[in-house]
């Protein structure tokens, strides 16, 4: 990227020829709208059409993805010049509604890892009148069904969700029930 010039000559005369360079404009992930196991990739600037992938080696023409697992992915795009991909991580949140804190290492934690790629997440969980047993802190985002490192009574929890979508500003908000079964 500069500005060039290429002197010509040809019988004793030079002729400069003026070069400006400039760098392919890359496309921008915008937005991706998550709603339920769908999501739309919304994308501005770079070459189109664009190309999308989630794995960076099979590219569709569509925006859309349906029939999404439940977890982080990364979507590629790619402009219509084939320079170099961008990417951006989103997230299918996995609700769970329960776990074991038995030892087995299948269930044992309320894991909310994935939210790491939002903003100001708050993960809150209180018991049945209104205690709260669980807050974040940072990006901390697991609860083991302990309280001061004691383990809790078997029963239904319930949580509330936060969190600011870093493309959008926009502020969400799930909450719902976790039944936690500790050994008795």
């Amino acid at each position: 990227v500069g500005n060039y010039f290429v002197d010509l000559g040809f019988n004793g005369c030079i002729y400069r020829q003026y070069v400006n360079v400039t760098a392919a404009e890359m496309p921008v992930i915008d937005k991706i709208d998550v709603s339920g196991f769908n999501a739309t990739i919304y994308v501005s600037g770079g070459t189109q059409p664009y190309q999308y992938s989630l794995d960076g080696m099979n590219w569709q023409s569509s925006n859309v993805y349906t029939g999404l697992t439940r977890g982080l992915h990364k979507v590629y795009v790619l402009s219509a010049d084939r320079c170099n991909p961008v990417t951006k991580e989103f997230l299918v949140l996995n609700l769970q509604n329960f776990i074991t804190p038995n030892g087995d290492g299948i269930n044992d934690v309320l894991d909310y890892s994935d939210l790491r790629v939002k903003k100001d997440v708050s993960i809150e969980i209180v018991d049945r009148y209104g205690k709260t047993v669980f807050k974040n802190h940072g990006n901390y985002y697991i609860w083991d069904g302990k309280v001061g490192g004691r383990a809790l009574n078997t029963g239904n929890y319930w949580y509330l969700l936060k969190w600011t979508d870093p493309d959008t500003q926009e502020k969400k908000q799930y909450s719902g029930w976790v039944l936690l079964k500790n050994r008795d």
